[in-house]
């Protein structure tokens, strides 16, 4: 007998690791996804992001910049030499054109800012243009991501 339809093993077989150094950040990402039927891998250290991507092989990663061990770029050129397709958006709740540069230049599908209620990811899945930046809108029903600055 089958449980599940095809539609749901797709979704929860659709693996996104999240890297990021605040808890309740981790926390509420998790929530969001899990509820949408994705599998999602947590850490929150890059050190740990760049095994955890070898092991886990994610379809998708959500990789914050801003992290006390090693930063989000470094975190991303070792996901390049690993996987130079990997699907990577930056979330981020700064504003650095030298950061957004630098991001773009290593191929990175996406920017999402802090402090902007998250789109579902379905949205995000189909808004994978190379070096874009997602335009998340403020919602009174989505909970919010507050950033230290």
């Amino acid at each position: 007998m089958v449980w599940n339809t095809q539609s749901e093993q797709a979704m929860t077989r659709y693996k996104i690791l999240v890297v990021d150094d605040e808890d309740s950040i981790r926390t509420l990402v998790q929530t969001m996804l899990k509820g949408e039927g994705r599998q999602v891998v947590l850490t929150a250290k890059g050190k740990d992001a760049i095994a955890m991507f070898k092991k886990e092989r994610p379809d998708l990663t959500i990789l914050d910049i801003d992290m006390p061990d090693i930063d989000g770029i470094t975190v991303l050129r070792q996901i390049r030499t690993i996987d130079p397709q990997a699907k990577v958006i930056v979330f981020t709740g700064g504003d650095s054109p030298t950061v957004e540069s630098q991001a773009k230049s290593l191929g990175v599908t996406d920017f999402l800012r802090k402090g902007l209620a998250l789109p579902p990811l379905a949205e995000l899945e189909s808004r994978g243009s190379p070096s874009g930046v997602l335009e998340a809108t403020p919602s009174s029903t989505a909970p919010l991501l507050d950033r230290k600055v």
